[in-house]
């Protein structure tokens, strides 16, 4: 048994580095993004002047958002579906054309290389041998993304479907599939899934009126671009669509904001942050896997095993040395729930500029967790202005006071 700050120490430190990065996707849960591509021979035919044809441009979109994920949002799980298409390959084959081409996982470099290998005239014919063109069922890809989304066990704090195609009725005025795809895509908006329209140009334009306006989701605030009317024809203009949709605003937390005994919703934002490249991730160099490090702990006489049971933390206090076990430790770390408790009022003349030590953060209430979140919140910042005076609060970070 060793002294708790002699041994113990360095072991908390490094776990708190390690898990330093999964903590926060712990609170605030990672954004997944699934692209649902039409692979239908209409997809496939050139643009004019040598222009790629649009399954080309939306492969290269695929790949950019792909890459960019790997460098800013790794944590981040991204999906790829081909629908249309002739051979079907999808969690036990229960739907007919449609060809599940990556699930929703972390991005890699292997994935890249896979979107990769679909540009260029070469990429057309692996897709035509691969996954073929073939009749098409909105219905069944959809309700497929909804398994896809179902079957993750993790935290998700934002799911959005991009759907990509250049078919303003893709069902030719099926009206028994129309109904059927309309249904499933107000399934997933129930369960939180944001669907955008990425529709491409074709020849005699594309009317959203058509079909698609009853899918897409409505715009969920004033930045966003909205219900865009016009085709992309051109690279550049699809990217910058994606872009503007794929980028959104993540809390940093969310938590509840305690007001005696009544509790309301908030949100942490940053309006910037420093964006940093992921920390180094130690591989095998013979199958360049990641390398995960495991402890154990030796007797030091005997040089048996030591059980995590066996293992006691202690203190020196008074001469005396003071056991204590895992749960007690782990008890006298947490001092709460994780939550933002109200303390008191102070005058805002007692804010001083040098209680300013890190860069500011924003609190906003959220109204979809508890609802009267924004009424209460909104009462009480009008009165704090009115009286001018500044809330003073206590945050617990996963118990731990800040």
């Amino acid at each position: 048994m060793a002294d708790w700050n002699a041994f113990f120490k360095n072991e908390d430190d490094d776990e708190e580095q390690e898990d330093g990065e999964q903590r926060d996707y712990r609170i605030t849960g990672r954004d997944s993004l699934v692209f649902l591509v039409d692979a239908s021979k209409e997809m496939f035919i050139k643009g004019e002047d040598g222009e790629p044809s649009n399954f080309d441009m939306t492969m290269q979109v695929v790949r950019s958002v792909y890459t960019s994920k790997i460098i800013s949002s790794y944590r981040d799980l991204v999906a790829l579906v081909f629908y249309g298409t002739e051979h079907s390959k999808n969690p036990r084959n229960s739907f007919k054309h449609v060809y599940v081409y990556h699930d929703l996982d972390e991005p890699g470099a292997k994935r890249v290389q896979e979107v990769d290998a679909l540009r260029g005239p070469k990429g057309a014919q692996l897709a035509a041998e691969t996954m073929g063109s073939g009749e098409t069922s909105l219905g069944d890809a959809l309700w497929c993304c909804a398994n896809l989304y179902s079957d993750i066990k993790l935290r998700l704090s934002h799911k959005r479907l991009m759907l990509f195609t250049c078919r303003d009725d893709p069902h030719g005025s099926d009206s028994v599939k129309d109904r059927q795809a309309r249904t499933k895509a107000g399934d997933l908006k129930e369960t939180g899934v944001v669907i955008d329209l990425m529709h491409l140009m074709k020849p005699g334009g594309f009317d959203v009126s058509l079909f698609f306006r009853d899918i897409i989701s409505p715009p969920e605030d004033e930045s966003e671009l909205g219900l865009q009317l016009s085709p992309c024809d051109k690279l550049e203009d699809l990217q910058k669509r994606v872009r503007a949709k794929e980028q959104k605003k993540r809390a940093m937390a969310r938590l509840s904001l305690c007001l005696g005994d009544v509790k309301i919703a908030v949100g942490i934002f940053a309006t910037a942050v420093q964006a940093r490249k992921p920390g180094a991730i130690k591989l095998y160099r013979e199958t360049n896997e990641p390398v995960r490090s495991k402890s154990r702990i030796f007797h030091t006489q005997t040089g048996s095993l030591l059980l995590p049971s066996e293992i006691k933390k202690a203190q020196v206090y008074g001469r005396k040395q003071i056991v204590l076990e895992k749960d007690e430790v782990d008890s006298l770390k947490k001092f709460g729930d994780p939550e933002l408790y109200l303390i008191g009022f102070k005058p805002m003349e007692k804010l001083k500029r040098h209680h300013h030590i890190r860069p500011s953060v924003f609190i906003y209430p959220e109204e979809d967790e508890v609802k009267g979140s924004s009424c209460l919140f909104s009462a009480l910042l009008k009165k704090c202005s009115e009286k001018n005076v500044f809330a003073l609060c206590l945050r617990l970070h996963l118990g731990l006071s800040q």
